[in-house]
């Protein structure tokens, strides 16, 4: 497990981070040099624009006078504070924050992959390709209004812990219709599976409310 601290932020990334990203870029294919270059690009652009995402969440804790954390985990992360409460305006701002500076990262590597530096060398330009693509689809997949990820969690910040039963039903059919989609165009079924599984989730917590 690795620690250490960015703008005195605690980080700490698991191992199963490193594994998931691996698997994810192809690892089990990776037979030749070139293979294991790209590979290690992957990984490296995975690790960035995910740390810089929970850098989003974790410098807007810290600017409401909060001491955050942050934690990279198998298929992903999430930035924490020990103490302390926010308001549903303050907790809208820090879960907006982590895909918007992703977005903004995605849209600085979209722009550098036209300069002529990054155009001239194959594996720079993977670099910022993979760099743009994962920022890109992790921010608009965070942003599904699905609990827990940020979308949802925008959401209930909006509707308020009174209305989490229509938070809670915008998971589910979000969930759903997305693990068919992902199904229908990718063909894979690992991120239907947490689709499926936060779907899943979202009606037991259902089930709880029912019965109050």
């Amino acid at each position: 497990m690795i620690h250490f601290s960015l703008f005195r932020i605690p980080i700490q990334i698991q191992p199963f981070f490193w594994v998931t990203m691996a698997l994810i870029g192809g690892a089990i294919n990776a037979s030749t040099p070139d293979a294991l270059l790209k590979l290690g690009l992957f990984i490296i652009a995975g690790f960035l624009s995910i740390l810089i995402h929970e850098l989003g969440h974790a410098l807007t804790i810290k600017a409401f006078k909060l001491r955050p954390a942050i934690t990279l985990e198998a298929f992903g992360g999430y930035a924490s504070y020990p103490s302390g409460i926010l308001t549903r305006p303050q907790s809208f701002l820090v879960t907006a924050a982590g895909p918007v500076i992703q977005l903004v990262l995605a849209g600085a590597a979209f722009v550098l992959l036209d300069t002529p530096v990054i155009k001239g060398n194959e594996n720079t330009r993977y670099f910022f390709d993979i760099l743009f693509f994962i920022s890109a689809f992790w921010a608009i997949l965070n942003l599904l209004p699905v609990l827990p990820l940020d979308g949802g969690q925008l959401l209930n910040a909006v509707l308020g812990p009174a209305r989490i039963r229509i938070t809670l039903w915008v998971t589910i059919i979000t969930a759903i219709v997305t693990a068919l989609l992902m199904i229908k165009l990718t063909k894979s079924f690992l991120f239907p599976i947490f689709m499926g599984f936060f779907a899943y989730q979202a009606y037991q917590l259902l089930k709880q409310h029912h019965r109050r």
